[in-house]
């Protein structure tokens, strides 16, 4: 996103690597049930069709396809908060662009679960004003500290108040 003169970049970032975990602990042990199962079949003298190290090869790529496509989820999103504008932006080939000014913006929310915030990671909603919901939903999904960057544009929004008001 290019900045406009005399705009200032207030927050930029992507959703924390920290916010996989909870996808890691499903997926990544789904993962490895193909090798665990084969490991427990042959355990008990049973046939599992496959030679037991093919079981754990599956496992192993279903556990990269995991991490790939987590990792790409991470890299395809771009949060942005500048002296202007709130702005989100979506997709590695195709992509989605999503845009607003920061004087639209009526309230701030975080969300965080109880292991999102031992994480220390969550959810920032900007309420904007505006009549389709979809054009003023901006919610940065997974984003590390949420609290600082929570202060650092009200902080912002506060002071630019101030100034208008000539205080």
């Amino acid at each position: 996103m290019d900045l406009h003169p005399g705009e200032q970049l207030l927050y930029q970032g992507r959703p924390s690597p920290l916010s996989s975990v909870g996808y890691f602990l499903r997926w990544g042990t789904l993962a490895l049930v193909p090798g665990v199962a084969a490991s427990v079949i042959a355990g008990l003298d049973g046939e599992t069709g496959l030679p037991l190290y093919q079981w754990w090869l599956i496992s192993v790529v279903l556990l990269l396809l995991v991490l790939i496509r987590d990792a790409i989820r991470r890299i395809a999103v771009r949060y942005t908060v500048t002296t202007e504008r709130i702005h989100i932006r979506r997709g590695l080939l195709s992509r989605s662009e999503h845009s607003t000014d920061i004087d639209r913006v009526q309230n701030v929310n975080t969300t965080q679960s109880f292991l999102e915030r031992t994480l220390n990671i969550g959810d920032v909603d900007f309420d904007t004003a505006g009549t389709n919901v979809a054009d003023s939903d901006f919610s940065f999904v997974g984003v590390g500290n949420p609290r600082g960057l929570v202060q650092r544009v009200q902080g912002y929004m506060i002071q630019r108040e101030r100034q208008r008001e000539g205080l």
